[in-house]
């Protein structure tokens, strides 16, 4: 008879092991699931920023061949108020004097065109800026 109480004590711890280790189980699989959350949920906000810079540098690109392929180059300020993305961008269209070729001869009628896009991105403003530099006669009609 003692024999037979001793085994089903035995069954019974056994019993009492795997619902802990079930518990143990679900508490490690618990944590890793709020991990792995928290990645996609980064990996999804770091996509959306890259997409959000990515038109913005776009935008600066197309307002410097907008603006440098004027006809009659000239030097001006001008500010493109937000859009929808929230986006403010800033033209600005400056005479370069002393600039030199390779040959130390100056180079006349070239003009620096500079975009520059200003947003809020939560975490504080974000400025980005592109430019480039144009001969004034490189559009006009013949």
């Amino acid at each position: 008879m003692r024999v037979g109480r001793f085994a089903n004590q035995a069954r019974s711890s056994s019993r009492g092991m795997t619902l802990l280790e079930v518990v143990i189980a679900l508490a490690v699989f618990s944590i890793a699931t709020v991990a792995l959350v928290g990645a996609i949920n980064k990996i999804a906000d770091t996509a959306t920023d890259s997409q959000k810079f990515l038109e913005v540098e776009q935008t600066l690109e197309s307002l410097i061949d907008e603006y440098g392929k004027m006809p009659q180059l000239r030097e001006l300020e001008e500010d493109i108020k937000p859009g929808n993305d929230g986006v403010a961008y800033r033209v600005i269209i400056e005479l370069v004097r002393d600039l030199k070729n390779q040959d130390g001869i100056f180079l006349t009628d070239m003009y620096r065109i500079q975009a520059i896009a200003r947003w809020n991105d939560g975490s504080g403003p974000t400025e980005v800026s592109a430019e480039t530099l144009r001969y004034a006669g490189s559009f006009q009609p013949l």
